[in-house]
């Protein structure tokens, strides 16, 4: 993934296919502003880049030549504005998740229920 995409990118994925060197990834994006920028180099260190005038639908015909291409790509991650990359949204809890419920504070005796014994005045 690219962690500085272009300003107002609105879709983005993330590609690796394998290779003999160790792996290649690709990450294709599309802007706002009518641009297709690409991303390439080996798998983790993506250091090439190329843009060109293009929508979000010329990039997904880009994405399916990279899939059925003889690499063979594969999805790893994807990209939406809002919600960010895919794999960091797994990692990140949600706030349902990363706060525990608060405990129920349980009564020391039960008034109703508890046997006379258990209720001893001390005066």
């Amino acid at each position: 993934m690219i962690p500085n995409l272009q300003p107002q990118t609105i879709y983005a994925v993330h590609l690796r296919a394998p290779s003999s060197t160790g792996g290649k990834d690709w990450v294709g994006s599309v802007t706002s502003y009518g641009e297709i920028h690409t991303y390439w180099g080996r798998t983790n260190q993506i250091n090439q880049h190329a843009a060109k005038l293009g929508n979000i639908t010329a990039l997904h015909k880009i994405i399916s030549q990279k899939k059925n291409g003889k690499d063979r790509y594969q999805q790893v991650d994807e990209y939406h504005p809002q919600q960010g990359w895919q794999s960091q949204r797994d990692q990140t809890p949600s706030p349902s998740q990363a706060k525990a419920p608060p405990p129920v504070p349980a009564p020391v005796v039960d008034w109703v229920e508890a046997p006379p014994a258990s209720i001893q005045w001390d005066f």
